[in-house]
């Protein structure tokens, strides 16, 4: 149908843009077959009339929906570069009148720069996504590692703990035992009091002698 897009070129994140190619050409062919002044001024006219007209019909939802997932403009294709600088030449006003529609008016060559921009957005677009992405992991690695410092810290906290209290057993309180057990020895050795070394099993208790029977 005449309201149906002529091509659609699909961008990131379901999002899409409309191109229009049903250009009006039936004044412009008149243009270039007009043998006076006069014919050709009407023909001009009438053919950026229609050039305006064609405009108007591609803003509607059928090319411009930005709610159905296209972008806020649409385009429309000229087939001629020399009926593009036709038009910039009679009148200038139509591109911004285009603009103020939402319509971007192109050529041949035009529609190229035009594409190399939306492939150059399109390109942009996924390197944003990519660096949010990137980001977001940064972020919960950055986290991660936050809490992994504050374990840390705990622990290193309690391994303080154990070697002070490790140095305290292996150290005064070691020495301490050691001056009890020296004091022990001195009282010993001064009461006369052999150490005893041998196991209990091996130790024997003296008796008295039993006496004789009557």
């Amino acid at each position: 149908g005449t309201g149906r897009p002529d091509f659609t070129f699909l961008l990131p994140d379901n999002r899409f843009l409309h191109m229009d190619v049903k250009f009006p050409m039936a004044e412009y062919m008149r243009y270039l077959q007009s043998d006076t002044d006069g014919d050709r001024d009407t023909t001009a006219k009438a053919f950026l009339r229609d050039v305006k007209a064609r405009i108007k019909e591609v803003t509607t939802r059928d090319y411009i929906d930005p709610a159905g997932g296209t972008l806020d403009y649409t385009l429309v294709f000229i087939p001629n570069e020399q009926i593009y600088g036709f038009i910039h030449e009679r009148d200038p006003s139509i591109v911004d009148f285009a603009l103020v529609n939402k319509v971007v008016i192109c050529s041949p060559l035009t529609l190229f720069a035009i594409l190399a921009v939306i492939r150059q957005a399109t390109d942009n677009f996924h390197l944003a996504r990519q660096t949010d992405e990137i980001l977001g992991v940064l972020g919960g690695f950055s986290k991660q590692w936050t809490m992994f410092k504050a374990s840390m810290e705990k622990v290193e906290a309690q391994l303080k703990t154990v070697s002070r209290s490790y140095d305290d057993l292996t150290g005064t309180r070691s020495r301490q035992l050691d001056r009890a057990v020296d004091r022990i020895e001195n009282l010993r050795t001064k009461a006369g009091i052999t150490a005893i070394d041998s196991e209990p099993s091996q130790l024997s208790i003296a008796t008295p002698e039993a006496e004789p029977p009557e």
